[in-house]
């Protein structure tokens, strides 16, 4: 699955990236995926939020039948 990422996961690994995820799936499975490919963003990827179609996701579970979208938000810090 193509999971869209922004702000400093865009910008350093790229504005997409592909995910195995099995056909139902959590949204921590989702940034467990992103983490294993790039260890180095575990601590913004803990405290990123995940969005599916759109919407920000709980702790249910999903299915990837029925998904559209994912998208991972990371904390914004603004001034």
């Amino acid at each position: 699955m193509k999971i869209k990422l922004f702000s400093i996961l865009a910008e350093e690994i790229g504005s997409t990236i592909n995910v195995d995820l099995k056909s139902e799936f959590y949204p921590s499975d989702v940034k467990k995926a992103i983490e294993d490919a790039h260890p180095k963003y575990k601590e913004v990827l803990d405290q990123s939020l995940v969005a599916i179609d759109e919407e920000y996701a709980d702790d249910k579970q999903f299915k990837l039948a029925d998904v559209t979208e994912i998208a991972i938000i990371p904390p914004v810090s603004g001034g």
